[in-house]
């Protein structure tokens, strides 16, 4: 996840006040996501998990 300004190829979506890019037409492919953010003495910075899928590889 790289912060910074969205670019023309991205959609924005705001959750809890927090705006969010995603690239245009991945957000139909994810069944859901969930953004986590550590900030501990081994981790620090966000994870990113994909919620919701029924696929296996």
């Amino acid at each position: 996840m790289v912060q910074g300004e969205p670019q023309d190829n991205e959609e924005t979506y705001t959750v809890d006040n927090i705006n969010f890019s995603i690239e245009k037409g991945m957000a139909d492919l994810l069944p859901g996501i969930e953004i986590d953010y550590h900030n501990g003495l081994l981790q620090k910075g966000y994870t990113v998990y994909v919620t919701g899928s029924n696929r296996s590889c």
